[in-house]
């Protein structure tokens, strides 16, 4: 049986990440069942009951280590963990485990990689001397080839995919509704219903914009307003800020989900108003109209791929136009939504593409 150790920013309850995971262990079990699978996490025991694979700790260099040793494929990926916007540490921790794999002659894939932005010369240089040592490259978006080229990565094979969770199917409507029950929302068919995602990125004065704006479209449209946070308890704390500034209702989902959970409830919606991108993803996946916030360049790369509306950066909104946007995409949801079905396929195939891609590299190893 051969064995694979996936390395990225799991166990930390971020939906979006943890939808990462799931598809990559879907993917590749699909193709292959006879694969051991084993992930890095800050929760080991919670990623082994949640995925049914092993796990160990990702702060353990002795277990990260036996873990290399053991495995025939080392991923690295998906999800943006080349980058030094959100932390400084993250490209060395990730190439460290990367280098160490290469030097025992492991084969290794950067698997659905965002990348950039990077701004430290010791990263730049980081990623040069790595990326170059490692056996295939797929990045999820042009973007992110564009960035490893001009940081001098030209020696694996570099393709463009899509995010690996594009693979990913949403629970049935029995457990959707369900779920909706137990988190106390109500959702009226006959509303529009408007998905909102936030997380904490110095949104200051940008918070009252965006509360401007949900008012208006619950005065506009009789909207209902429904708060997805992707990761507790941060977001769901930066949106109860932005409701406290609402003079209308809003709900909001009160327990972390799971991504197929998050899924479903995400496919309710007629538009996702959001900045974190597997929110985004999510819509799109689901066929709902987009409205981003590019607190990341990654958010307005996958809207531009997927022909979705961008409302700019957060500390740059005005209400006026922010509300024009929304009401817009509202009222051209129908077109919109047709868009995104014609392209979920054409990013699924791509996503299982990963997958086939790490699999051919597995089974070329004697």
């Amino acid at each position: 049986m051969r064995k694979v150790l996936v390395s990225g920013y799991y166990g930390f309850g971020n939906a979006g990440d943890e939808a990462i995971l799931l598809a990559i262990v879907e993917s590749l079990k699909k193709l292959n069942n006879n694969i051991k699978l084993t992930a890095l996490s800050a929760d080991p025991a919670m990623t082994e009951k949640l995925y049914g694979i092993s796990a160990v700790s990702r702060t353990s260099p002795l277990q990260i280590l036996k873990e290399i040793a053991r495995a025939d494929l080392v991923i690295s990926g998906g999800g943006g963990l080349l980058q030094d916007v959100t932390s400084s540490r993250s490209i060395p921790y990730y190439l460290f485990i990367v280098y160490m794999a290469k030097k025992i002659g492991k084969k290794v894939m950067f698997y659905a990689n965002g990348v950039g932005p990077v701004y430290r010369d010791i990263n730049k240089r980081m990623i040069k001397l790595v990326g170059n040592m490692v056996d295939l490259i797929t990045v999820r978006d042009e973007n992110s080839k564009r960035e490893l080229e001009k940081l001098g990565v030209t020696n694996p094979p570099l393709m463009v995919t899509a995010d690996p969770a594009f693979v990913l199917d949403s629970v049935q409507d029995e457990e959707g509704f369900k779920i909706l029950r137990e988190q106390n929302i109500a959702l009226d068919d006959s509303r529009v219903k408007v998905g909102v995602s936030l997380r904490p990125w110095n949104l200051n004065k940008s918070r009252e914009v965006i509360a401007g704006a949900c008012d208006y479209l619950i005065k506009t449209f009789n909207a209902d307003i429904v708060f997805l946070p992707m990761q507790f308890p941060k977001d769901y704390d930066e949106s109860l800020e932005v409701m406290k500034l609402m003079r209308g209702k809003a709900k909001i989902l009160e327990k972390p989900l799971g991504p197929r959970e998050l899924l479903w409830v995400t496919g309710r919606m007629d538009l996702i108003f959001g900045m974190r991108l597997h929110a985004l993803i999510f819509g799109a996946m689901m066929g709902v109209p987009l409205v981003g916030l590019i607190y990341d360049p990654k958010v307005e790369h996958f809207l531009q791929r997927v022909n979705q509306i961008s409302a700019g950066k957060p500390g740059d909104l005005d209400i006026v136009r922010l509300c024009h946007l929304l009401e817009e995409t509202i009222r051209q949801k129908e077109e919109r939504r047709r868009f995104l079905m014609e392209k979920k396929e054409e990013l699924k195939n791509l996503a299982m593409e990963n997958a086939r891609l790490a699999l051919d590299l597995l089974e070329g190893i004697r």
